[in-house]
């Protein structure tokens, strides 16, 4: 990967990084419920609203969410939830394994362990739990990251937390949303590190550096789901934009570099609009209900909301005409950001003045829409279409929204996409979201808890790598590859178990499983049992190596479920050793005159021919070894007539 052509000095860019990693506990954080993905049976309703803190103030981030004013639907099953995660039972007292571990993160780190471990609700009214908020403990202040290499040698550590990770998100649509209890209260360590000024690469190096530490425990789930990254970003001395959801280390760069040339785009655009003499009274409108200019409208985004009972509304945006579809950098554009908006209160989008004509909006629509909203040739308009009070509601935000422009960089909360570029989520969470639980007694930490912590600090990550390539004669760049994924435990079983060459394995787990995921095939879907499955095959040289890739790709695209199905899809057969020998006998009958004048230099050739027929049937190195024994046998066999 490329530098980001970006000077962090010059702009003063701040990152702060938020490392949330699920722990290895095997049940959740407080009850006795074991840890695992599945949806369950049973299925219940709920509808959160924000409360007040014990200061009589409402957090604004709550009060944002609880707008969508929709009934949520929560997936349960016996196996992996109880009346704890459906808030009908108090929390059991936290697992002893889970503090544990914490305990242990934090002396990895240097960090000051509180006196005493206070459980605090964090509001969460998202849906993301079925109490409307989080269980969250801090455990210890303080500490540094060494960063040998870094920009900073230490990066100072703020918090290390121990919390309960959210319920899982699995439909959303107009209306309501449904969750899996699955995720809910699984044990979850949160380390936050103090904002540093680096390059969107370094940032991402960072980021590898704080997981390897929590990897060394061997404490630390795997998988997509399991680790998530919040990356706080500032420039400028501009707000502070929180980006929650990085599930990726290697889209930390691009997140990043995103999220910085849009912040700088702002603070371009509030100069533009000062230079327009723009002030917040510009923005203080009232919507009109336009929806008689569209009876008949041969657009479909408008017709569809019409057809639902919905209304069209407009709104004027003084003395900005053009500036809504400027796009200086590609994903960037105030529309798109109005737009996420819109789609927050479930309106699909909007349309506005720098795009229309277009859509199926004509453009003498657009003219009746401008007379009837009053605007010159220098303003511009919005237009929506839905639920009338939920399109004042939108409306009211959109403004809002519009006068922060003036002041630059808005603080709110935004998500990370696949892709690396990041949407509108919801405000910035104010000092009202914390209060104290009540169900819990605060977890007095003694000497004894310390000490034990202490007797299970880990081998360095640095010394990990070196023991890995010695044992399994890999190189140091490949034993760091190995461990750095998610899969060398898997590796280790794998060698135990199957004998397949270690360097195989490897390449594998960390080469070949990220080139599928990185054209966008979901590698969940390949299971451990898969993998292993492919490893036994492969020592048995009924695989060749060259067909791997495509295998786990027809798995990853959901068209087979394990090895043999997907070798059945693709038409991909594999040969035994004895019908191996017998397409080499044939080969070297047919090429007999070639293997007399040539001997053992007629190997690529005889090679060619039988490879041209067993290619992906079988491992490469095992035709080789078949050939040359043919060859042998029929030189033999000469030397034998002749001698007779």
């Amino acid at each position: 990967m490329s530098e980001p052509s970006i000077d962090p000095e010059r702009i003063g860019l701040k990152v702060g990084i938020e490392l949330h990693r699920q722990l290895k506990t095997g049940r959740k954080l407080f009850c006795n419920c074991p840890v695992g993905k599945e949806e369950g049976a049973i299925a219940f309703t709920r509808r959160l609203r924000p409360s007040q803190s014990e200061m009589g103030e409402v957090d604004p981030a709550a009060l944002f969410e609880a707008k969508k004013e929709g009934w949520i639907t929560y997936k349960a099953g016996p196996d992996f939830s109880c009346l704890v995660e459906a808030d009908e039972e108090p929390p059991h007292d936290p697992d002893p394994f889970a503090v544990e571990t914490a305990l242990i993160i934090a002396e990895l780190l240097g960090s000051k362990v509180v006196d005493e471990i206070h459980i605090m609700r964090k509001m969460v009214i998202d849906g993301s739990n079925t109490s409307g908020f989080q269980r969250t403990m801090i455990v210890a202040l303080g500490g540094v990251l060494k960063w040998p290499g870094g920009v900073v040698e230490e990066v100072p550590i703020q918090t290390i937390t121990l919390e309960e990770d959210a319920a899982r998100n699995i439909a959303e649509g107009q209306g309501g949303r449904t969750f899996s209890l699955d995720r809910l209260g699984v044990p979850l360590i949160e380390i936050s590190l103090a904002p540093i000024t680096a390059s969107p690469r370094q940032v991402q190096e960072l980021a590898m550096t704080l997981a390897r530490v929590l990897k060394a425990t061997g404490r630390v789930e795997r998988g997509l789901g399991a680790i998530r990254q919040d990356v706080n970003i500032s420039v400028m001395n501009g707000a502070v934009i929180e980006v929650k959801g990085v599930q990726q280390l290697e889209l930390i760069s691009k997140v990043v570099d995103f999220e910085v040339k849009r912040q700088l785009w702002l603070q371009q655009l509030s100069t533009k609009l000062k230079e327009r003499r723009l002030n917040a009274s510009d923005f203080v409108k009232s919507p009109l209900d336009l929806t008689r200019i569209f009876l008949g409208t041969k657009s479909r985004l408008v017709s569809q909301g019409l057809n639902k009972g919905g209304t069209v509304m407009g709104v004027k945006v003084p003395k900005m005409k053009g500036l809504l579809s400027m796009e200086p950098i590609q994903g960037v554009r105030l529309g798109k950001e109005l737009a996420d908006i819109a789609r927050f209160y479930e309106l699909g989008g909007l349309l506005h003045s720098d795009e229309l004509p277009g859509m199926g909006v004509t453009e003498a629509e657009v003219k009746r829409v401008r007379n009837e909203l009053s605007c010159s040739d220098e303003d511009a308009f919005l237009l929506l279409v839905g639920d009338k009070p939920r399109l004042e509601e939108c409306v009211s935000a959109l403004l809002e929204r519009l006068k922060q422009s003036l002041k630059g960089v808005p603080a709110e909360t935004r998500a990370a996409t696949p892709q690396g570029q990041t949407r509108y989520l919801r405000p910035r969470p104010g000092s009202a979201r914390m209060y104290p639980e009540t169900d819990i007694l605060p977890i007095p930490v003694s000497e004894e808890m310390i000490s034990a912590a202490k007797a299970k600090l880990p081998v360095p990550w640095e010394e990990q790598v070196r023991a890995c390539a010695s044992e399994y004669k890999l190189s140091l760049e490949q034993a760091e590859r190995i461990i750095d994924s998610d899969y060398y435990e898997l590796f280790k079983q794998a060698i135990r178990e199957t004998g397949v060459q270690a360097s195989v394995a490897a390449s594998i787990l960390t080469d070949t499983l990220t080139a599928i995921r990185r054209e966008g095939l979901d590698i969940e879907r390949i299971s451990d049992d898969n993998l292993m499955e492919l490893f036994k095959m492969i020592s048995s040289g009924f695989i060749a190596k060259e067909a791997v890739q495509l295998l786990l790709e027809t798995i990853a695209k959901g068209e087979a479920d394990d090895v043999n199905s997907a070798s059945s899809k693709i038409g991909f057969t594999t040969i035994s050793l004895d019908e191996l020998r017998k397409v080499v006998d044939v080969a070297i009958h047919q090429n007999i005159d070639l293997v007399k004048q040539k001997g053992e230099a007629s190997f690529s050739a005889i090679m060619g021919v039988v490879m041209s027929q067993v290619r992906g049937k079988i491992d490469g190195s095992v035709v080789s070894s078949e050939v040359r024994r043919g060859i042998a046998q029929a030189m033999n066999d000469q030397r034998s007539n002749g001698e007779k």
